[in-house]
């Protein structure tokens, strides 16, 4: 399976390797991620291989046919079509290769879905696992299948405890940054509903990378002083643990979202208006009636400070978040904070597969 952009499309892309799977039980599943996602796609159970798009140039590219055509490979999903894997997948050559069918480069393939992703009106989720149906194969109930190993949940617990943190209060996350891809919810809105969140006796952390350490300081200045920072202080895997442990996570719609919703955490979603990023297609995929939108028309591109509505995403308060939040909390099966306590009791995972540079 290729899949070589974010998180969150990784993420809304493993219940195709779940659906596999289930159909074809001995065969070898391995994925082509970038970088930045691989430590995320070594925690899917069903992937033996993860191939790190690496290369560079033109010498790079040949060095990814080599690789493809070394592995032997019967089929190849495009789940992220570009030109050159498109390519490369074609000089390997892959005897099957299943893409859509409306780019330039569809010719490339030779199993096309005629689909059309935007303003097709589907979740994410379900228009990846088209591709397979595409050949026939069954994808009822597949889901993402993250395990986290014990360590990894040991080494979080232990950060957590360090930092005075069990589980005597509910504990919310709220992550601030985005990919970039949409119109995110104001930092200085996550300050004041942090305050909201304290004063009502949860525990509050915020998470996010090294770089959007501007955003979480300014949400941090608008916030409570009882605001618990990890930003820059997770990696990808201990992220996920984190996130799999606590109550509840507010997010703007980016890929943190989606893996706390693939691990069964209670999620806010907060998204934009723009016809690209609605929560049809972009919501977490189990609880899509836990978003807010601006009250809004919807737009095609957000004209930034030219917009007489510019930043529509104010006009969800504090407040309304909150309410959603409760409301969440009332129609939970489970108390909060969680019954087994803060990272135990969580799944134990199977051996993680190996990971692959491609140079």
């Amino acid at each position: 399976m290729v899949r070589t952009d974010r998180l969150g499309d990784l993420i809304l892309s493993f219940p195709v390797i779940e659906a596999l799977r289930t159909a074809y039980p001995s065969s070898q599943i391995d994925v082509l991620v970038n970088p930045d996602v691989a430590p995320l796609a070594r925690l899917q159970r069903s992937i033996r291989h993860v191939g790190i798009d690496g290369f560079h140039g033109l010498q790079g590219f040949f060095g990814l046919v080599r690789w493809l055509r070394q592995r032997s490979y019967d089929t190849v999903f495009h789940l992220y079509p570009r030109p050159r894997l498109a390519l490369a997948a074609f000089l390997a050559p892959i005897p099957v290769r299943v893409g859509t069918k409306y780019r330039y480069y569809s010719l490339l393939f030779n199993h096309r879905m005629p689909l059309h992703r935007v303003g097709s009106a589907m979740h994410e989720r379900d228009l990846n696992l088209l591709l397979l149906q595409a050949l026939g194969i069954p994808t009822e109930g597949a889901e993402a299948g993250i395990e986290i190993p014990g360590e990894i949940r040991k080494e979080t617990l232990e950060l957590l405890r360090h930092l005075g943190i069990y589980a005597r209060t509910p504990l919310v996350v709220l992550h601030p940054g985005s990919g970039g891809s949409s119109l995110n919810w104001p930092p200085e809105s996550f300050g004041r509903l942090s305050k909201i969140l304290v004063q009502a006796g949860f525990t509050v952390l915020v998470t996010g990378t090294a770089a959007e350490r501007e955003t979480v300081r300014t949400l941090l200045s608008t916030g409570d002083g009882g605001i618990l920072d990890l930003s820059g202080r997770l990696d990808l895997v201990h992220l996920a643990a984190l996130l799999q442990a606590v109550d509840l996570v507010v997010s703007n719609s980016t890929g943190p979202l989606h893996l706390a919703d693939a691990l069964g955490t209670h999620v806010v979603g907060l998204y934009s208006p723009f016809e690209c990023a609605l929560p049809d297609r972009w919501g977490p995929c189990h609880q899509r009636e836990n978003v807010l939108v601006p009250a809004m028309p919807r737009c095609d591109r957000c004209k930034g400070t030219s917009c007489k509505d510019y930043n529509c995403m104010e006009r969800i308060s504090p407040e309304e978040v909150f309410q959603k939040i409760l409301e969440i909390r009332s129609r939970s099966q489970e108390p909060w904070p969680k019954k087994a306590g803060l990272l135990e009791g969580m799944h134990m995972s199977s051996a993680i597969p190996e990971e692959e540079e491609i140079l």
